[in-house]
């Protein structure tokens, strides 16, 4: 689980960049996570579309869930083509390449943010655009702890229909 609360006197080990490389890392693995119950529609292989349905009850998957936001890995995956698009308008104010700690507060001056991580909030922010990540890491942790009973039951997939 993330800590959305800083202590002050803990001293951070890892660099900006480290964190911002280690949660991009996790939204890349929680998309590949969604192909499984949400497969490329392609309309032709109707097996994917039965595997994600077989899946998604097993797993009590719903399309509520945080992981079929696909949204935020398309903003990382095509990131250089969003930058170009943001770069194309005209931009006056502070740039932030890479930023984590708590929000900032908003000023006259127009920020603008290309990758950070504000812990206060526990949001991801990349190009002006924010996701919650908590509700990611809940989400894959649930089916972390299915597959582990999974696991200590012969390997078999559940039945489905309660969140764990």
């Amino acid at each position: 689980m993330l800590d959305s609360q800083v202590n002050e006197d803990t001293q951070m080990d890892c660099t900006t960049e480290e964190i911002l490389d280690s949660l991009q890392n996790l939204i890349a693995r929680a998309a590949a996570l969604s192909r499984y119950f949400w497969p490329a529609r392609d309309g032709k292989n109707q097996e994917h579309k039965r595997r994600a349905e077989q899946l998604c009850q097993a797993f009590s998957v719903s399309d509520e869930s945080p992981l079929k936001d696909r949204e935020l890995r398309n903003c990382m995956e095509h990131f250089d083509e969003r930058l170009d698009h943001y770069l194309s308008k005209l931009i006056i104010g502070h740039i932030i390449p890479s930023y984590v700690g708590h929000a900032p507060e908003q000023f006259e001056v127009p920020q603008h943010v290309f990758r950070a991580y504000f812990v206060d909030i526990g949001t991801f922010e990349i190009l002006g655009t924010n996701y919650k990540i908590q509700p990611i890491v809940d989400e894959i942790s649930r089916l972390h702890s299915i597959l582990l009973r999974c696991n200590t039951d012969g390997c078999r997939l559940p039945r489905g229909s309660s969140h764990a």
